[in-house]
């Protein structure tokens, strides 16, 4: 059925040096399913591959991940040994920002605890700590 599924963006991807088609199509695949559990629309998503041809360099394979999530940018980057290290860091890495993004903007739909509603503007409840206190002029 058209409109119950969420449509995944197309994702771009760049290549440094020596990065096989297998290792493309894995990343496309993590990243992917990554982007499945965004909480928000991803209106663009872009993953950098690179092999360091430097043999002293620990950690030679980087991958970026950077997504714009309905207008607010979030980054994944991850070093490994094997690009298939890099790429699954970078994608549980990615999940966990946009698990956090969630969490953020789900906190901040909330109602304020103690808070009422008056007329579309918040007021502070009446339990506030200036309530049944006088001002000096006042007396």
């Amino acid at each position: 059925m058209p409109g119950t599924g969420r449509e995944q963006p197309d994702i771009q991807f760049t290549t440094v040096n020596d990065v096989s088609r297998a290792e493309v199509d894995r990343a496309r695949e993590t990243v992917a399913r990554a982007l499945a559990h965004a909480p928000r629309p991803v209106l663009y998503a872009k993953v950098t591959l690179n092999k360091l041809r430097d043999p002293a360099v620990p950690r030679p394979n980087l991958v970026s991940v950077r997504v714009d999530l309905n207008g607010r940018p979030v980054n994944a980057y991850a070093s490994g040994i094997t690009m298939d290290e890099a790429i699954g860091l970078a994608s549980v890495r990615l999940r966990a920002r946009l698990g956090h993004l969630a969490g953020y903007w789900e906190a901040r739909r909330r109602p304020v605890r103690g808070a009422a509603t008056t007329g579309g503007l918040r007021t502070a409840s009446a339990g506030g700590r200036h309530t049944g206190h006088r001002e000096l002029h006042d007396a």
